[in-house]
């Protein structure tokens, strides 16, 4: 169905003057502030007027002058749009080749901005964001690339979801995408389609712009920034391969029809640099001097001056540049945030840090928790982070993609931390303290503080001030805040009693009471099932007792066993009798018995037994194998080893016979059990037959190698390296026989590195032998060992050197 431009008027809430090509409006109207004042003219052109007709109007108040860009919208219809800045009267003067179309004049009164009218967000003090009558604007975005190329019944779905959600900015692209979960033919295109199928880029379809329109006022008036992606390599009809003429004027045209809407951000593409150098499956011609010239029209010809962005694959784009509004940057590396600061001096957006979802695509499979301390990390480095959603749907309806509802559990979360930043000091006064290095702090020193502990190692933070501290800790994923006692001025040292805690300190208002202390006393803290453990609290207070293992107990003093291995947290909460509460908690690290291997793959009684992936063979000795070459092969274990969970020293030993010492990127891999989050190790060899170990990060910025050489094509080795977190130095030790021909007896050591990396986190991935597990299929199956692995043994321990053998011990197991 047509849409009439006098319909299209009322559906939009533009301010409209119909015009006769030889008539002019005498009368005044009116458009609120920072809304869209619409002129629109009448006039039959012979040929293209896409191409023929240039068209502008002079806006002024007396004080200010903008020339704005006009538009053919079809037919003999001429438009021009503009956002008034300022509440007063304006007037106007049109400007074009087409004398019809020229001189036309009129004035009209702008008054107050509405309700929810805070007019289009601006760059503030260097890093942050805010709308232009000064409100703050905390960016909280998702990403939906191609909703509004959907059915019109879907698209109604999604702005209701939207609606009821955290999100106040969404990404989305002009042009449809042809992609993994996106193969259907959208209702309409950008540009007029032939009969033939092919498209006529010279062409606008004004259908299509009127109902993209359309959707930006819906986004408008739910108070959600429209981040309007103008190109992308994901393609299929050719919108990616237009000549230089075709999209420098298509980008005008884009210019003409937007940018009065203030809600309206500009992001040159997605993933540019896959349009430029061209990976398989991805289309464009674009050179890497386009996407300057791009930025340079949008920097000359937008005059409302809205953001401007370029989201990058692999190839960052240098966002220093000056028409480069803010840096919106694709990255999961969350512990840079602070150095994208200060390298761009702009806002830093993480527009994609990966999805939440369940497809095989390493790039959307954060489970809701790793999603949720995305944005906590981000946040707290003074950085805006976006969301996205990638879970599997029968009929392909992703709402990274096409919209519709949000099915996981991290917006819950996202607008949990929205609103409690909220009650904190406002974004642009409160500053990224962490280091880079897995340290989260964001603080108004002497008056806030915000700490997120992302492991329980522990850390120190400075509270600045003369007065004391109330400290509440902040569970993320339950969204729940409990008090904790107090902190007095100086060096507190936070322990997080689990992964994924926050900390908040706010100072005590002179005259306010104190909180009770929640001070834990234990018997022991560590040792072997079963472990019996006796508790104590502060005397004259109620005590309630929590021993994380599905028991409670309350009194002063309580004992407790704990049967079963494991890393319990014990929390306890004390009652004063005014009636406040604070709570307090404990670790209780709980072996198991045996001294034996935790695992035992490569031979023929295998614990646990590991299923065969790829090219990988097994011997009839129980060995491994992984050939050379592609589709590569890897052993992995169908569930993770909860046993190799929070290890605080380990050893890992075994024979290797390498075919080659041909890596691929990072070096391949013997043993890996990281997850996303980068909980677990990885054990890999290089090139010049030196091994690396690394505990929860990956190993690519890793030292503590072994000496090179260690390993020779055709030879077997037997190797040991042990690893203690309780050790501040030499806490790696490594050792190796010569290589043979058959299997050594030998071992000597090699050497010592230090490493403090911590306890092995508890959020592992499942074992892999050889190569990658399946949950970082993203990295490539080619960092692959070739050569064959035999009897590889994993001993630990939840106790500090326990778990790391000694030489003599390690000799034992190879006779």
């Amino acid at each position: 169905m047509r849409i009439s431009s006098s319909n299209l008027f009322l559906a939009a809430g533009l301010t409209a003057n119909i015009l006769s090509a030889g008539a002019q409006t005498a009368l005044p109207r009116t458009v609120e502030r920072w809304g869209v004042y619409e002129i629109t003219l009448r006039h039959q052109t012979q040929g293209n007027p896409y191409h023929t007709v240039q068209l502008s109007a002079t806006f002024t108040n007396g004080k200010q002058n903008f020339t704005v860009p006009g538009f053919w919208d079809g037919e003999d219809i001429y438009k021009v749009r503009f956002m008034p800045p300022t509440p007063e009267v304006w007037r106007y003067q049109t400007q074009s080749n087409a004398p019809a179309l020229s001189g036309k004049t009129g004035s009209f009164t702008v008054t107050a901005a509405g309700a929810g009218n805070r007019g289009p967000v601006r760059v503030a003090d260097t890093y942050y964001l805010r709308y232009e009558d000064g409100t703050p604007y905390h960016q909280f975005g998702t990403t939906s690339y191609v909703w509004t190329h959907q059915s019109e019944e879907l698209q109604e779905q999604t702005l209701k979801t939207l609606a009821a959600s955290p999100f106040n900015k969404i990404r989305f692209c002009v042009f449809p995408k042809s992609y993994d979960y996106n193969k259907n033919e959208p209702p309409h295109f950008a540009f007029v389609r032939r009969a033939d199928g092919t498209f006529d880029f010279d062409q606008p379809q004004p259908e299509f712009w009127r109902h993209f329109e359309k959707r930006i006022l819906d986004l408008q008036r739910l108070g959600i920034e429209a981040d309007i992606i103008l190109w992308h390599p994901y393609d299929r009809w050719g919108f990616s391969e237009m000549s230089d003429a075709q999209d420098d004027r298509y980008l005008r045209y884009c210019i003409a029809r937007l940018a009065a809407y203030r809600n309206v951000w500009w992001s040159l593409a997605n993933e540019y640099d896959f349009m430029t150098n061209r990976p398989q499956g991805h289309r464009g011609n674009k050179q890497w001097e386009d996407w300057d010239r791009f930025f340079g029209i949008l920097q000359k010809e937008d005059p409302f001056g809205k953001l401007r962005g370029i989201h990058n694959g692999s190839t960052w784009y240098d966002h220093t540049k000056p028409w480069v509004t803010h840096a919106s940057i694709q990255t999961a590396d969350m512990n840079a945030g602070q150095s994208f600061r200060e390298r761009y001096r702009k806002p830093v957006i993480y527009d994609e840090c990966r999805y939440e979802g369940d497809i095989p695509q390493g790039w959307g499979n954060l489970n809701a928790k790793e999603m949720t301390q995305k944005f906590w990390q981000g946040t707290l480095s003074g950085c805006y982070v976006g969301h996205g959603e990638t879970y599997k749907h029968p009929q392909d309806i992703l709402w990274w993609a096409k919209g519709g509802v949000l099915r996981g559990q991290s917006p819950l979360r996202i607008q949990w931390l929205k609103d409690l930043m909220k009650q904190a000091p406002l974004f642009h006064e409160l500053q990224p303290l962490g280091d880079g290095k897995g340290r989260f702090v964001l603080a108004k020193p002497g008056a806030y503080y915000l700490f997120y502990a992302s492991d329980s190692k522990a850390q120190t933070i400075a509270l600045e001030g003369e007065r004391p501290y109330k400290v509440d800790v902040l569970d993320p994923w339950e969204m729940t805040i409990t008090p904790m006692g107090s902190a007095s001025p100086g060096n507190y040292t936070i322990s997080a009693a689990k992964p994924d805690l926050a900390y908040r300190f706010t100072p005590y208002v002179p005259g306010e009471a104190l909180r009770p202390e929640a001070k834990i006393t234990a018997s022991a803290s560590e040792g072997v099932a079963p472990l019996t453990v006796t508790f104590s609290a502060p005397a004259g207070m109620r005590a309630e007792w929590n021993f994380g293992d599905g028991t409670q107990a309350s009194g002063q003093r309580a004992e407790h066993t704990f049967k079963e291995s494991g890393l319990f947290t014990v929390s306890l909460k004390v009652t004063d009798r005014d009636g406040q509460s604070s709570v307090n908690f404990a670790q209780v690290v709980v072996d198991q018995k045996s001294n034996g291997p935790l695992v035992r793959v490569g031979l023929a009684n295998e614990s646990p037994t590991v299923s065969l992936k790829g090219t990988a063979k097994r011997n009839a000795d129980g060995a491994l194998h992984f050939p050379e070459g592609v589709p590569w092969g890897w052993a992995e274990s169908e569930k993770r080893v909860d046993a190799l969970r929070g290890l605080r020293s380990f050893t890992i030993m075994g024979w290797v016979k390498p075919e080659s010492l041909q890596t691929g990127s990072g070096g391949n891999r013997i043993v890996f059990c990281l997850n996303g989050n980068r909980d677990g190790f990885d054990l890999v060899c290089h090139a010049d037959g030196r091994l690396r170990l690394s505990v929860n990060e990956w190993p690519d910025n890793v030292r503590n190698d072994s000496s090179p050489g260690k390993l020779a094509p055709g030879k077997w080795t037997f190797f040991a390296v042990t690893y203690d977190a309780a050790l501040l130095q030499d806490n790696v030790v490594w050792y190796f026989s010569e290589p043979s021909d058959a299997l050594p007896k030998g071992l000597k050591l090699d050497r010592k590195t230090t490493y403090n990396a911590g306890a092995v986190g508890d959020d592992i991935g499942t074992l892999a032998i050889g190569n990658f597990n399946a949950s970082m299929r993203n990295h490539g199956l080619d960092r692959q060992f070739r050569g064959s692995i035999q009897g590889l043994q994993i001993f630990g321990s939840r106790i500090g050197g326990r778990g790391a053998l000694t030489l003599e011990q390690i000799q034992q197991q190879i006779r």
